[in-house]
């Protein structure tokens, strides 16, 4: 089956508006009006929410708000929206609430890769997507994986460009149904090869190690995403936009920003009585362990090739697994 209606697609994303942190929305957006031509619908965090997965803030009310892109993207008023929840939440309320003729959800483009069952379970790229399926939609969660900090606009826009060949003919195929899949999880390379392979792959399996560093061992001089390697920006929300709860936490992160840290050395290490506790910032850089098996959307991302996995939104049950004589020792029944 081929699908020959133009789609109307709702675009999330888990690093928020434009920045240093979150370089590709708008140049994606032209790129999908441009080459494409489809409808574009946006609802995304109203600030940085990586790491979150599909979490929801079930105790903080999301605050939706309309706002503005550049003057050259061509937009509808009431398109676009930013939302003080997290990606996930961007999505559920878009397609229950906004734009309920989306017949397509992209996730993304992410900054960086998003590799892995360690990734796949943490990524806020994923969750938005996985959230879509869960809703009955077609889902792509995009990432634009990166070798080095030359994200320069020429591997930007051959990016988007490869992007949007690869999304048009999975729309045009209905790929999800010929292939029983509900989320195709695409990382292309940020390079100006203009062609490079394009591998159907498996997800890779991975392992974090401590994602945490004590504050004090960190060097309060540098001011770096750990995960991405670009200089951190706060994260500018309207104060309107924050609960009661969310404001103390960000005066809490400010308090730790400003904290000496000669007196987080003699007070703040956890001690054998318990007494006193550790502050611990977040360091996932130098703790994600992972093997380039060949098949793997790892490998695939360190051939600087394009990865295509597809995935579905369930957790895979292994069920009686062979192991009859192992349940009916324990004193369980199985099923199957």
């Amino acid at each position: 089956m081929e699908l020959s209606q133009r789609p109307t697609v709702l675009i999330t994303n888990d690093d928020g508006p434009l920045s240093d942190e979150s370089p590709f929305l708008e140049t994606f957006v032209r790129a999908l009006q441009k080459e494409l031509g489809w409808d574009i619908r946006v609802c995304i965090p109203a600030c940085q929410r990586s790491w979150i997965a599909k979490a929801f803030l079930v105790n903080e009310p999301v605050v939706l708000k309309e706002f503005e892109p550049s003057a050259d993207i061509g937009k509808k008023k009431g398109c676009w929206y930013t939302a003080s929840g997290t990606p996930a939440s961007c999505v559920n309320i878009a397609l229950n609430h906004l734009f309920p003729d989306v017949n397509l959800v992209i996730s993304g483009p992410n900054l960086g890769s998003n590799v892995a069952n360690t990734c796949a379970m943490a990524s806020g790229t994923l969750g938005a997507a996985m959230e879509a399926a869960i809703d009955g939609k077609k889902a792509i969660a995009l990432s634009f994986a990166f070798f080095n900090r030359d994200i320069s606009n020429d591997k930007v826009q051959n990016a988007c460009r490869i992007a949007c060949s690869i999304i048009e003919k999975l729309w045009e195929a209905d790929a999800w149904k010929s292939s029983k899949t509900s989320v195709f999880n695409i990382n292309i390379p940020l390079i100006t090869n203009p062609e490079p392979p394009i591998y159907i792959t498996k997800m890779g399996t991975s392992r974090f190690g401590s994602l945490y560093t004590r504050l004090e061992d960190v060097d309060k001089s540098s001011i770096i995403n750990p995960v991405t390697g670009l200089q951190i920006n706060s994260c500018k929300v309207d104060s309107s936009n924050l609960s009661k709860s969310q404001k103390q936490l960000r005066l809490a992160v400010d308090d730790a920003n400003d904290t000496d840290l000669e007196h987080l050395k003699t007070d703040t290490r956890t001690s054998v009585d318990g007494k006193n506790g550790a502050t611990y910032v977040f360091s996932a850089s130098v703790a994600i362990k992972s093997a380039a098996v060949e098949g793997t959307d790892i490998w695939a991302v360190h051939q600087k090739a394009v990865s295509i996995t597809p995935l579905r939104p369930e957790l895979y049950s292994l069920g009686n697994s062979g192991q009859a004589s192992l349940w009916s020792r324990l004193g369980f029944t199985p099923l199957e």
